[in-house]
């Protein structure tokens, strides 16, 4: 086994490492320098060793695979090595980089679009925890395991026949907002390459760093400020996003607009798109169809338009921005905007080079300095703002690497990526605790290793036959791959994609395909048979057989769905339907249910025979199509100015501007068509019912009223088990006599208790009024949090028509009709408003 470090020794940046093992040229990595001319490997060692049969990508970040385009192009029959995620995350930044260099006029590309896509097209991606063989007929045999430093981010194992290698890339121990920490099993290899970034200090608290960070964000907004956070934008910008954006859910910050500029918005998107390489709890938001990392409050920039309206705003703001470095990108605009004014702050979250003007920032932290001035786009800026440093690696600290090494124990150990002093020191430290080989390299050397005796390896291997189906995985045979696996093997072993489509298929490895793995991963998450393991998403258990024989005879949920869909296809009254799995009740929500329950008795019949599962219609109408009937049977030219439904009373009270025609009529087709009684009611009638109220009012007698602080207690008592709450309480005189008024959040909702107000008239001797106005804050309140609760961002705040009984919201991009309608009926149901939704491309 012979290693060759031709980049990332005693440096971080331009990661490349040629191991020559069983005969064969395997490439770690192929990364650029992010500073400096002298940006490339010395590919000069690669050639002189007779090239590369096969590299092997541990992650998407720069400094180890932005020289990828350029070593590809001199040897296009070598195959490359890499996870789902890192070749979409690789795409993003390999044409951001593309766009930089065709800036820079001044300097010659190191490579062109032709490259990358070139490049692109020799990927092949597995799942971590496949073994595969990277080269066609040769023993060896490499695995992905996760590292925990970014989505996709992998170790790399390597087993040959004179040796085994175990190279860490980058990694991180602590589980982090994105992803779940690095997961290493009972590994033995000889050899390890492992990266030491931070391999001569401790992390501080990750939860406590984040609080740290959350608190100085609620610092500066309250005082009318600004705060930049400049962020890499492929990792610790998501970690950031979703830190601020916890806190805002948690109420931990006061409302307050986050922008997202740079590249951070395309890796947002890239993060998207592969849930099974994030945390669970965001893997399932995303199985939802919910949006992690925007809302109405966290906004992306698309244009520089709007970066300039963020910087004349005089609202208090947030902005997360690439560069992480302030080296580049729109982070650098928005430094210089921000640098002068006390008010604001810049704070630094992740690694800095020497020459960056992040690295200036920070030694302003340690350094007082009269009159400081910082270099940013080639100008030399005063500086007034504050300056802040938070802990957010996601790197492994000294301790972890310790960890790391005790717990595989290798023969011989690498250090790489890190500073020259970091190295030695921890080198020095591995050298008092372990019995191996302790070795700081250079870049240009090479290592010959001789490992007489190769340790024998743990068999992680199932060792299972395939089914050879070469027709592959459908709905029907989904069962038949399951018993097979699940005789062998139990619940207990989990499988990746790849295991699967080998055991169903007996495919090639390397002729799996993209579009393969995800037909696979589509038909295991909506099938019965397997189930995701609950912290890595990408594997499957089998599921045990007494869950599925309890199942016998009860259709599968996303079978019985289409069931559904079939015997209510589009054009029924039927807009949304749902499930309560556990208890298998298909949940059906009509318009109209009183109607829809005799309309379509037969097909709910035939629903619950065929699928096994119980079907339970919703007990009240849908708000928004009754008032969409309303609109239809009242004639145009007739305005109307209040809808009131009550709907314990199962009554809809419309007031006109004048008398209609054929009154009983409409009437009788509004009861027909939604089984709901219409009242319709004129100014006249209006005046009419207030009259007769003022004279009833006249009639109190005062002596037999509750002492006023006792009648607000027992009103409060009468309302708390209804979970209602009254805003405010007041007493006042009309006539001279004196009476309680109570507001509701609106007066639609009070009428919906005034059964109750009559009754606690009687009992307390006051009369007791439903105060006339809306509670306006809350109602715009209201709207904003339910727009948040389901993904969907507005463009600006809610507009509210209390005229109307009315909010408006504009929002971005389009949304699911049926979940307008859910929104729209929950909305009506909790404020006593309607809500019109303006969609916006």
């Amino acid at each position: 086994m012979d290693l060759t470090f031709c980049g990332g020794a005693r440096e971080v940046g331009a990661s490349c490492y040629l191991l020559k093992i069983d005969q064969q040229n395997l490439l770690l990595d192929c990364g650029i320098r992010m500073k400096g001319s002298d940006n490339l490997p010395d590919f000069r060692l690669i050639q002189e060793q007779g090239g590369v049969d096969a590299i092997l990508v541990s992650h998407a970040h720069l400094d180890h695979s932005g020289a990828l385009p350029v070593i590809s192009r001199e040897y296009p029959e070598a195959r490359i090595y890499m996870t789902h995620a890192s070749k979409a995350l690789l795409r993003v930044l390999l044409y951001d980089s593309l766009k930089i260099m065709e800036r820079a006029e001044a300097d010659i590309p190191i490579y062109a679009e032709q490259h990358v896509v070139e490049m692109l097209d020799r990927i092949i991606c597995f799942s971590p925890q496949y073994t595969f063989k990277p080269i066609p007929g040769r023993a060896l045999r490499v695995t992905f395991y996760p590292a925990g430093h970014i989505a996709g981010a992998a170790f790399v194992y390597i087993q040959g026949q004179t040796g085994t290698l175990l190279y860490t890339g980058d990694y991180s121990v602590t589980d982090q907002q994105t992803v779940i920490g690095c997961s290493v099993p009972r590994l033995r290899p000889d050899v390890i390459i492992s990266e030491a970034t931070y391999g001569d200090k401790l992390h501080s608290n990750r939860k406590l760093e984040e609080e740290r960070l959350v608190a100085v964000v609620r610092e500066v907004i309250a005082r009318n400020g600004k705060i930049l956070i400049p962020a890499f934008a492929l990792g610790r910008a998501q970690e950031i996003i979703l830190i601020l954006r916890r806190a805002l859910n948690k109420k931990e910050l006061p409302g307050f607009n986050i922008y997202i500029d740079g590249m951070v918005r395309s890796v947002n998107r890239i993060y998207q798109l592969h849930p099974n390489y994030l945390q669970p709890n965001l893997a399932r938001k995303i199985f939802k169809g919910n949006a992690i990392f925007y809302d109405d409050r966290i906004i992306e920039v698309r244009d520089h338009d709007q970066r300039e309206e963020i910087v004349r705003s005089a609202e208090p703001l947030c902005v997360i921005s690439s560069s992480g470095m302030l080296k580049g990108g729109p982070s650098c605009y928005y430094a210089e905007e921000f640098l002068a004014d006390r008010k604001n702050f810049i704070a630094i979250t992740g690694y800095q080079d020497e020459e960056a003007p992040g690295r200036d920032i920070l030694d302003l932290l340690e350094n007082e300095v009269e009159n400081p001035e910082l270099l940013i786009n080639n100008k030399r800026l005063a500086v007034g703002c504050q300056f802040g440093k938070y802990g957010l690696s996601a790197h492994a600290d000294k301790g972890e690497l310790l960890g790391l090494v005790h717990r595989v124990s290798p023969r011989k150990i690498f250090l790489v990526h890190g500073n020259q002093e970091i190295v030695d020191q921890l080198a020095i430290e591995l050298n008092k605790e372990v019995r191996a080989g302790i070795y700081v390299p250079k870049n240009g050397e090479k290592f010959s290793i001789d490992l007489r005796n190769p340790r024998k390896q743990f068999d992680f291997s199932k060792q299972l036959d395939s089914l050879q189906q070469r027709t592959g995985l459908n709905p029907d045979n989904l069962e038949d791959l399951w018993r097979h696996v699940y005789n062998k093997t139990g619940t207990d072993t989990a499988y990746s994609v790849e295991e699967l489509i080998y055991l169903q298929e007996g495919s090639d490895q390397l002729a799996v395909t993209d579009d393969q793995v995800e037909h696979y991963r589509k038909l295991l998450n909506q099938g019965k048979y397997f189930t995701p393991n609950r912290r890595r998403l990408f594997l499957y258990h089998p599921v045990a057989e007494e869950e599925l024989t309890a199942d016998k005879g009860i259709m599968e949920m996303n079978q019985m769905f289409t069931v559904v869909d079939r015997l209510f296809p589009f054009g029924t009254d039927l807009y949304k339907r749902g499930a309560r799995s556990d208890d298998k009740i298909i949940l059906l929500h009509f318009n109209f249910p009183a109607i829809a329950r005799e309309k379509y008795k037969a097909e709910i019949a035939k629903l619950a025979v065929e699928t096994g599962w119980e079907v339970v219609l919703n007990q009240d109408c849908n708000q928004a199509a009754l008032e969409e009937m309303v609109y239809q049977i009242i004639p145009p030219e007739i305005d109307l100015t209040k809808i009131s439904y009550y709907r314990d009373q199962g009554r809809c009270e419309v007031t006109l501007s004048q008398e209609p025609e054929g009154r009983k009529k409409l009437i009788a087709n509004f009861c027909q068509i939604t089984g709901i009684e219409l009242i319709l009611t004129t100014p006249e009638s209006e005046a009419e019912k207030k009259e007769a109220g003022d004279l009833l009012l006249s009639q109190l007698d005062p002596t037999e009223m509750m002492e006023q602080n006792q009648a607000f207690k027992y009103i409060d008592e009468e309302f708390k088990p209804l979970k209602v709450k009254i805003y405010k309480k007041s007493r006042k005189v009309a006539g001279g006599l004196p009476y309680l008024e109570l507001y509701f959040i609106s007066p639609e909702v009070g009428q919906r208790y005034r059964g109750l107000v009559d009754k606690l008239a009687g009992t307390t001797g006051w009369t007791i009024k439903i105060g006339p106005t809306a509670i306006q804050s809350e109602i715009i309140n209201l709207a904003r949090r339910m727009m948040a609760s389901h993904q969907i961002r507005l463009r600006k705040n809610p507009s509210l028509y209390n005229g109307q009984a009315l909010v408006k919201v504009e929002v971005n991009g389009e949304v699911n009709p049926a979940v307008l309608a859910e929104i729209k009926a929950e909305f009506k149901e909790k404020s006593g408003y309607n809500l019109h939704f303006v969609l916006k491309s």
